[in-house]
């Protein structure tokens, strides 16, 4: 089972990519038995917006694309967090990560998003 990197789903994803072609063939060759692990979908979000990918679609994608080692619930709640509300990808993660519980942090994000937030800065 081949292990997929971000710049084979950035091929299929992209509209345009010079990869595309081979990535596509490659996709037909291996479906079905490609994987690749949640950080390879961290990279894709933090590369979402370069490349104006939706967050959303681009983890859905990637979910039929290959299989998914992690935790994928964690992923589609990042990527929705970061289309509806505009956070980054780190501050969604660290969200989702904690189920909006308590976050000790000087990063006001948190309070647009409804996380209780202990303030370090004061």
């Amino acid at each position: 089972m081949p292990y997929a990197d971000s710049d084979f789903f950035l091929a299929i994803l992209k509209p345009n990519d010079w990869l595309k072609e081979k990535a596509l063939s490659l996709y037909k060759l291996y479906k079905g038995d490609i994987w690749t692990s949640e950080w390879t979908v961290v990279e894709l979000l933090l590369l979402s917006d370069k490349f104006k990918i939706d967050s959303e679609k681009l983890v859905i994608d990637v979910l039929h694309i290959a299989e998914i080692s992690g935790n994928k619930e964690t992923l589609l709640s990042t990527a929705h967090l970061m289309k509806e509300k505009g956070v980054n990808t780190f501050d969604a993660l660290h969200a989702v990560s904690s189920k909006f519980d308590k976050i000790i942090s000087s990063d006001s994000v948190f309070d647009r998003i409804n996380a209780e937030r202990i303030k370090l800065e004061e």
